[in-house]
């Protein structure tokens, strides 16, 4: 049956079923976020510029509230109607969560002129992205945490409310996964147990086959005490252990990260580009 011109001129929600037929355009893609989304590992939506046959389509992830676009950067359904989409669709859902500005990643070189022509009027701003791999030579890591200990964040720990700042642990697990058990059944992580408090975490955010992206976070009065690097020196410890390989993404300016990504063996992988603008 031939296809009418409404097939080629529309962006389109994917639902979570269909989320396979982008997957051609985010099985090549270094970022494993759009890949975790797509494989349905963690939540996420997709927008796709065609909804049987897609060559691009933009994928929101959740955790990072933000998005990647992927795919043929000449797609002419994205370069006509995605400006008008985000205006009418897709920033007033953003507004609600109480998000008044749009993040969005694209492989190097790729992406430069297609998103500045659709969001020129926008004042649309791009800087570089950093990914960290583990180094080939990376060897033992050994800290020492006299103040801390360093446990596990499993299923005891997310079900107990043991900590006196459970929620804390909670939100941060579940801003990236659908729930805890999902989490505990396909993640890892670590944190540092100081007073009863859960004052740093490190675990896997998100996870594309053997390849987990990791968070971590030390609590504000906790941190210059090399509780990040610890929990981050642990929970790489486990992934040799079980064959796992990290990726670390942080921006060139957050140098802590990048020093504790450096401490624990990491060494730059690639960058990518991230596209910025707010509006009101």
């Amino acid at each position: 049956m031939k296809k009418g011109p409404e097939d080629l001129t529309m962006i389109t929600e994917l639902n979570k079923q269909d989320f396979y037929k982008i997957r051609h355009l985010t099985d090549p893609c270094k970022n494993i976020e759009a890949r975790a989304i797509v494989n349905g590992m963690n939540p996420g939506r997709v927008y796709a510029d065609h909804p049987a046959e897609p060559t691009a389509a933009l994928i929101w992830i959740q955790g990072q509230q933000g998005y990647q676009v992927v795919g043929d950067a000449r797609s002419a359904v994205f370069a006509e109607k995605l400006g008008e989409y985000m205006r009418t669709r897709i920033e007033p859902e953003l507004q609600k969560q109480g998000i008044n500005g749009v993040e969005i990643g694209a492989e190097m070189d790729t992406w430069d002129e297609t998103l500045s022509a659709i969001f020129g009027d926008r004042y649309i701003s791009a800087d570089n992205q950093h990914v960290f791999c583990l180094g080939e030579q990376a060897g033992a890591i050994e800290f020492h945490a006299d103040a801390v200990t360093i446990r596990p964040i499993d299923r005891e720990l997310l079900t107990s409310s043991r900590l006196g700042n459970h929620s804390f642990v909670e939100e941060k697990i579940l801003h990236y996964w659908e729930s805890a058990d999902v989490f505990l059944q396909q993640g890892l992580g670590y944190y540092a147990e100081h007073s009863n408090h859960a004052v740093s975490l490190c675990f896997s955010a998100f996870v594309a086959e053997e390849t987990h992206a990791i968070d971590i976070e030390t609590l504000e009065g906790y941190r210059k005490n090399n509780y990040g690097t610890i929990v981050a020196a642990a929970l790489i410890q486990e992934f040799r252990r079980k064959g796992i390989r990290p990726y670390w993404d942080c921006t060139p300016e957050n140098t802590g990260s990048i020093r504790i990504a450096q401490a624990i063996g990491m060494k730059p992988d690639f960058d990518y580009r991230i596209f910025w603008y707010r509006f009101s």
